[in-house]
């Protein structure tokens, strides 16, 4: 799922009702199965699917991800003898699954982006994984990834695509890639001309997932250092005040007004045209610049003032419905979807990247350096905050972040805005 999709569904699903983000009118069930209060301890030769077991798996939302979906579900019938009906997803797939978890009936596995999969996880329509698979993904997945779909102790998914965001660089412009933003400051100062829409550097300031690694300069966290505590905002901090000087800066890099920027087409026009150096975005505009036969690279986003900016990441995870009539069939076919295998298919059907830790073995995604830069990329990244007040973090820097960027605000009057916001939101709640 592309970035700023994944933005639109939680602001849309927040915004429209705050409360109601983590809550649930899902009955619990209190009575649970034999597999259920077993998961987590049956040994790995226990976990054979179900005599007669058949499978439905809801993917994403793209055409591409259904063409995998269905490569995989054949691949994983030769393997197992187990037939997996495909549908394509939506992005309801979480809404979808909530009512079919009150009908206990639909579909046994299926994928949700890494912040719905936390609402997924609190509202308890997902079944906790068998030990054995969980220590398997241990060993193949990213530790980064893996942290999205475990809470006290349980592992409720497998992490099977991830995303962040990195500076493409047009090598034709661009000789040398920076190492910090110092180096792209310099450059601009001579390649910018506002009058002809020459920009060295791109990025959107309009929205708070691109405004972050500036933000999070000099130590700002969102939710804390592992970003699960929503009390802790940190908007009172000097960490903050100094990461909206930063916002301020950028100004300068890309005189432009920040709502001008949110026009991606703009943006990635000027990039395959040859007029920019640099663009920060991700895996979802790659085929773009492909198509337009732009020679570029990748590179992480860069330091400023000898400081490693943080970047969220996206994870896009697989998780069995606690409903389920085969969760020993499904749970293997979720595992199944974080293979190798699955991986090579994953890549060549839907142009994406495996989560997991190895790509060594994954043909062709081994050799492609586009995709190996930008999953060395996600390794350094902090997965986006699943805490159901991420509504609030996009409302509030929405507002405020690109208001200092084109100086309509102060850091100082930001930052005193951005408390007030964040405390009459909380209060709304009572």
């Amino acid at each position: 799922m592309q970035l700023k999709k994944i933005l639109a569904f939680t602001l849309c699903l927040s915004l429209a009702s705050p409360l109601t983000a983590c809550k649930s009118n899902i009955p619990v069930d209190t009575t649970k199965s034999a597999v259920s209060e077993n998961a987590g301890s049956a040994s790995a030769e226990a976990l054979t699917p179900e005599k007669g077991a058949t499978l439905m798996f809801r993917t994403g939302g793209n055409d591409s991800d259904l063409a995998w979906g269905k490569a995989v579900a054949e691949k994983f019938k030769e393997k197992y003898g187990v037939s997996v009906t495909v549908q394509k997803g939506t992005m309801d797939n979480l809404k979808k699954a909530k009512l079919e978890a009150v009908a206990k009936s639909g579909v046994d596995v299926f994928m949700l982006a890494h912040d719905q999969s936390y609402q997924a996880i609190v509202q308890g329509i997902l079944l906790p994984f068998d030990n054995s698979i969980v220590q398997d993904m241990k060993n193949a997945v990213s530790p980064v990834a893996l942290q999205t779909v475990t809470k006290d102790g349980k592992t409720y998914g497998a992490p099977v695509s991830v995303e962040t965001s990195v500076l493409f660089y047009n090598k034709k412009l661009v000789k040398t890639p920076a190492t910090t933003f110092e180096q792209i400051f310099k450059e601009a100062e001579t390649y910018n001309d506002i009058k002809q829409n020459k920009f060295w550097f791109l990025f959107n300031a309009n929205q708070g997932a691109s405004l972050y690694p500036m933000l999070s300069t000099y130590g700002f966290n969102l939710f804390g250092a592992d970003g699960t505590d929503e009390n802790k905002h940190d908007f009172d901090t000097s960490e903050f005040l100094k990461g909206l000087e930063v916002v301020q800066k950028f100004h300068d890099l890309m005189p432009m007004k920040a709502v001008d920027s949110s026009n991606t087409d703009f943006l990635n026009k000027q990039f395959t045209e040859g007029k920019t150096g640099y663009i920060m975005s991700g895996p979802w505009d790659v085929k773009t610049y492909q198509n337009a036969n732009v020679d570029f690279g990748v590179i992480p986003v860069p330091t400023y003032d000898g400081k490693q900016m943080k970047v969220f990441s996206y994870i896009q995870n697989a998780h069995v419905a606690s409903y389920t009539k085969y969760p020993k069939a499904a749970q293997l076919f979720a595992q199944y979807l974080v293979s190798i295998e699955s991986a090579e298919l994953l890549y060549s059907k839907a142009s994406k990247i495996t989560a997991r830790n190895d790509i060594s073995k994954v043909s062709g995604l081994s050799t492609d350096p586009i995709s190996g830069a930008i999953l060395k990329a996600f390794e350094k990244s902090v997965p986006m905050p699943s805490a159901k007040r991420i509504s609030y973090f996009w409302s509030i820097i929405g507002e405020i972040g690109p208001e200092v960027f084109d100086g309509k605000l102060t850091p100082e009057n930001a930052q005193n805005k951005a408390v007030s916001e964040w405390d009459s939101l909380v209060q709304t709640e009572s």
